[in-house]
């Protein structure tokens, strides 16, 4: 696949992990609306590689975890679209057929599965550090250009 798939990726996995250390380290301080939220991330992840895979998902799309499980599935999803990355090289355009949580059927390609899953982690976590700056915690920055400039 694409370098821009790979680096997003890389990007995508480089925001989670920063990230889960900083919530890690405000430990109590963290709103629980950050962890319902960076729940969603990891879910959402699990949810769209497992319709890349054809596998059942193992989590819903709003179930909650602790911090140690949210890593846990950061750490599977991360991996998993790795691979798939690295597997689909000239398959970009494959269709993927799947069902939603509601068991609607789509069909999509599997660039634009993995341009959404990147996009979609990004707008999460810029509202985790929305939800942390309201109380009183300063967000870290996981802006692209700061990843490359890393």
């Amino acid at each position: 696949m694409s370098t821009t798939f790979m680096q997003l990726w890389l990007y995508n996995n480089w925001a989670n992990t920063a990230l889960l250390d900083k919530l890690k380290s405000e430990g109590e301080k963290v709103p629980h609306s950050c962890i319902r939220l960076f729940s969603h991330i990891v879910n959402a992840q699990i949810i769209w590689l497992s319709r890349l895979t054809g596998e059942k998902p193992p989590v819903g799309v709003w179930d909650e975890h602790s911090i140690i499980d949210c890593q846990k599935y950061h750490d599977l999803a991360s991996e998993g679209f790795g691979q798939q990355i690295q597997r689909r090289n000239d398959t970009v355009d494959e269709i993927i057929n799947y069902t939603n949580t509601q068991h609607q059927a789509f069909h999509n390609k599997a660039n634009d599965i993995l341009l959404h899953v990147f996009n979609h982690g990004t707008y999460h976590r810029a509202q985790i550090a929305s939800e942390m700056r309201k109380n009183g915690i300063e967000p870290i920055n996981t802006d692209y250009i700061t990843f490359v400039r890393t």
